[in-house]
């Protein structure tokens, strides 16, 4: 017994001395300059922020910019943005036109900044349904639901497409992870039946409405950039992270991006109304 108890010692002592702090001292590199915004076809003021970049272990909010020039342009007409507070600049009402290619130019600092982006077509949604998996003893009312989407692909090849969900007028996505991106490689110009288009969190009676935009490839592969250095992180035996390669010119990150939307609302019906799926 007694020679349990020493080795049982020996091996607290080994694996206590083997942990120790161990602080990174990352060097500061040159400040780049951040560009996120977007403009789509729905009427409303549109938003671009402008940022600079932060040290890997700040915990404080990136520098805003302030004092810059933006404009968004068409090819025909120009708009000006104008500085609603502290790096965030917006448009006046108004709405893009699907098949136009928009060009942002922010000038700051006397730098010139541009990005441009084609507003792609959004086919309509012709119905929506909900679904629901069986949980057996651990199903309650207040549980997951899937909106399934029921919608024709257009035949045009290359299409690319985000989803957001709200739940009584507040969006449920907030976080990239929580958006749900697909290309139309694999179902191009089929009629999609039931697509799991978003999973939340709903009771019945729950007002959902999912927003489905059109977006392009260069946002798509954005999106799986990002995610890779963050959410789907392997951690450390994952390859070294580097910044997401948006459309910004002139060594800027970021990306502008125009889209076009189209909305579809249901009423989440009682869970005997709700369409059973299979677990695969």
């Amino acid at each position: 017994m007694n020679r349990k108890y020493i080795i049982i010692l020996i091996l607290a002592a080994i694996t206590s001395s083997c942990v120790e702090d161990f602080d990174v001292d990352l060097n500061s590199t040159y400040e780049r300059i951040i560009i996120q915004g977007s403009i789509s076809n729905e009427r409303k003021a549109h938003k671009i922020i402008l940022s600079k970049s932060a040290d890997y272990f700040s915990n404080q909010q990136t520098p805003r910019i302030s004092g810059a020039t933006v404009t968004i342009s068409d090819g025909t007409d120009i708009f000006t943005l104008a500085e609603v507070s502290p790096g965030v600049y917006e448009t006046d009402t108004m709405a893009g036109i699907i098949g136009k290619t928009y060009t942002m130019n922010a000038v700051i600092e006397g730098e010139t900044y541009e990005a441009s982006c084609l507003m792609n077509f959004c086919p309509p949604m012709d119905s929506l349904k909900i679904g629901y998996y069986d949980y057996g003893m651990y199903q309650t009312e207040d549980t997951f639901v899937v909106v399934l989407l029921y919608a024709q692909e257009p035949e045009t090849e290359g299409n690319y497409y985000l989803w957001d969900a709200y739940k009584n007028g507040v969006l449920e996505t907030d976080t990239l992870s929580e958006k749900w991106f697909e290309t139309d490689q694999f179902v191009n110009g089929l009629y999609i039946e039931g697509y799991q288009a978003q999973w939340l969190v709903a009771n019945t009676g729950d007002t959902v409405i999912l927003e489905m935009q059109s977006v392009v490839e260069g946002y798509y592969d954005y999106f799986y950039q990002v995610m890779s250095v963050t959410d789907w992180n392997g951690g450390p035996l994952a390859g070294p992270p580097a910044n997401p390669v948006g459309n910004i010119s002139n060594d800027a990150l970021g990306f502008f991006l125009a889209y076009s939307i189209e909305r579809k609302t249901i009423i989440v019906p009682p869970i005997e109304e709700r369409i059973l799926l299979t677990w695969y």
